[in-house]
């Protein structure tokens, strides 16, 4: 992925009036970044004053026209600031009215996103059908034919769905506002702590009903070809369509165990057993080497791989 998300970039394009008021307030920016350095109108006026007074204490002589130099003075930096201080009200306007639109708006952005990850995982899917037996870019080298192709497809996909996330989580986190800082809005926090813990990739999300490689994949956003289509032959995949869906499937994946008396609820306080995971196996690939610890003894042998750096598409050499 670039700085610069195709994806996002793509999803804000389907709602003109976000780009449309976006497109306004990197216009009022780029005006007021080039409007040229000026003097603030008391200190104009200051100056000028200074220069006559010295000037008359110099020669003794009085300039008949101090009144008209120093108002036209005044009056050239009044105007500079008046517009300068127009080019700030129009930044800032400008800013709070993109973020309003762009949250108001912020469903049509993420339906457009839901419509992309349905039909990236449709061609995942189609992808897979050739990988049979195969499970590493290197497997696919050796494998050759229709398998290459696929899995160079899905390497394709890979960095497709990343970008369709990273637009995802953009699109959810509310803008920040003038003179507002990240932890005012308590709904940028929990978009955070939801996303490190998984959510926001299947719906009726389980962190115990997850395989080891994909819930890593979930909660990182290091996503994999692997992960892709096992994601893709899941069939649950989806993009929240607001904040208030993804809470809704937050609170419905984590219900809370609830007793009832004649008050009402009453939030069972017993002890709750977790499940405590199975640590990952470490990650060896084929560079890595056993520390050569007793220089007296034989250099051990290389273990063996289970693991590749990244997937990385096959250079055409290699095939």
């Amino acid at each position: 992925m670039t700085a610069e998300n195709p994806e996002l970039t793509a999803a804000l394009a389907e709602v003109p009036e976000i780009k449309r008021t976006e497109d306004a307030h990197e216009a009022a920016t780029k005006l007021l970044a080039r409007h040229p350095a000026g003097e603030e109108p008391d200190r104009a006026r200051a100056r000028v004053v200074d220069e006559v007074v010295h000037g008359f204490a110099a020669t003794g002589k009085w300039p008949a026209d101090v009144g008209t130099r120093v108002a036209s003075a005044y009056t050239e930096a009044l105007a500079w600031e008046a517009e300068r201080l127009a080019l700030k009200a129009a930044v800032d306007y400008t800013r709070e009215l993109a973020a309003d639109t762009r949250e108001a708006l912020a469903g049509d952005a993420l339906a457009h996103l839901g419509r992309r990850l349905s039909d990236v995982l449709s061609d995942a899917r189609s992808a897979a059908e050739s990988l049979v037996g195969v499970a590493t870019a290197e497997e696919a080298i050796r494998a050759g034919g229709d398998a290459l192709s696929a899995w160079s497809r899905l390497q394709s996909l890979t960095v497709d769905v990343a970008n369709i996330r990273e637009a995802q989580w953009a699109v959810h986190l509310p803008p920040l506002r003038r003179h507002q800082r990240a932890g005012d809005d308590p709904r940028r926090a929990k978009l955070q702590s939801w996303k490190r813990a998984g959510h926001g990739e299947t719906r009726g999300y389980r962190p115990d009903d997850v395989p080891e490689f994909a819930l890593q994949a979930m909660r990182h956003q290091r996503y994999t070809v692997n992960y892709v289509v096992w994601l893709a032959q899941l069939g649950t995949a989806y993009v929240p369509e607001g904040y208030d869906d993804l809470a809704d499937e937050v609170e419905a994946s984590t219900p809370a165990p609830v007793m009832f008396n004649d008050a009402g609820p009453v939030r069972d306080m017993s002890p709750i057993e977790t499940r405590i995971p199975e640590a990952k196996r470490s990650d060896v690939y084929p560079h890595s080497r056993v520390a050569h610890v007793d220089f007296s003894a034989p250099i051990p042998d290389a273990p063996e791989p289970n693991a590749t750096p990244g997937d990385p598409a096959p250079p055409v050499w290699r095939y």
